[in-house]
This record gives C-alpha cells, sequence and structure tokens, in this order.
C-alpha cells in the first residue's frame, strides 16, 4: 500500500501527527517541513493535510466525551461513587464557568492556539465537553484555536529555518 519514503505515506504521517493527542499541529508542521521543504507546493499540501488531521479532533473528541459519559452515567454496573465524583468535578466546573459565558467561546479558542504542551484540540474538547458547550460552538471554537496555533507554529517553523538558514547556511 504505502512505502515509507512515498509521498503518500509521509503526508499520511503528517496528517496522523496533526490527529494525535501530544503532537497535534505543534508537532505536523516541523515534520511537513522536514519532509517537504525542497518542494513548495508538496509543503503547501503537507501544511493542509495536518491543519485537516488537527481539526478533525473536535468534531470526534466532543461526540466521543459526549458518548463516553452516556455509557458511564447510564452503566448501573460503575460504582455509584465514581458517578457521583464524575458529577461533582463536571458540576464544579460549570459552576464556575457560570457567568463567563460570554469569554467562553473566545477563552477557549485562546486556550488552545497556545501552542504549548497541554493545550490544543483534544484538552479543548475535553473542556468543551466539561463546560457543557453547545456542540457547535465548543467545535467552531476549538476549530478557530487550532487555526491560530497553525498560524503561530507556521510562524516559527518558516523564521527558525530563515535564521538557521542564514548563520549556517543549512
Amino acid at each position: 500500500m504505502f512505502h515509507v519514503g512515498s509521498v503518500a505515506y509521509e503526508l499520511l504521517l503528517v496528517f496522523l501527527m496533526g490527529f494525535s493527542p501530544v503532537a497535534e499541529i505543534r508537532g505536523a508542521i516541523p515534520l511537513a517541513y522536514y519532509f517537504f521543504r525542497q518542494d513548495q507546493s508538496l509543503y503547501m499540501v503537507a501544511l493542509a493535510a495536518g491543519l485537516l488531521g488537527n481539526l478533525a479532533v473536535a468534531p470526534i473528541a466532543v461526540l466521543a466525551l459526549r458518548f463516553a459519559e452516556r455509557k458511564i452515567v447510564n452503566n448501573s454496573r460503575a460504582p455509584g461513587f465514581l458517578k457521583r465524583l464524575y458529577w461533582k468535578v463536571v458540576d464544579y466546573a460549570r459552576k464556575k464557568a457560570r457567568g463567563h459565558e460570554r469569554l467562553e467561546f473566545a477563552g477557549l479558542a485562546v486556550f488552545v492556539a497556545i501552542p504549548l504542551p497541554g493545550t490544543g484540540a483534544w484538552t479543548g474538547a475535553l473542556v468543551a465537553h466539561v463546560l457543557g458547550m453547545e456542540l457547535r460552538k465548543g467545535v467552531l471554537s476549538i476549530e478557530l484555536g487550532v487555526l491560530g496555533a497553525f498560524l503561530i507554529v507556521l510562524a516559527v517553523v518558516e523564521t527558525g529555518a530563515t535564521v538557521l538558514k542564514m548563520f549556517f547556511g543549512l
């Protein structure tokens, strides 16, 4: 199917890096640069693949969290203390968010846009779920954050590459 070193294989790796919970777009863009820095058109395709991988996270993760919650909460075999603890944490987070609904959308987008460990689409989906955000609003906020992170990481990678070329001829 795919051969190591083939363009399709490398594009798939960039997509999966964008989708992965730890690396997300922070890993997809440098990987795209590594694989395709010599071919500008393939580099653009790889950037799009990484971005699409990271954009796919929000709807999938939010829906999966909602599904998991229904299964845990409605599971008669789940220990009662676990269900009570779960709801206590969710209620606490929702109470803390009450009164900040206007900032909730923008705040989540900014949180996701910050390209640091522990932020990103996966964590943003968890935050949107715990805060009880409407599906469409939560997903849109996360995806705007992913676009912000994309621009920040792309600027850092391109600037870093330019500086390295300037000083070291790489």
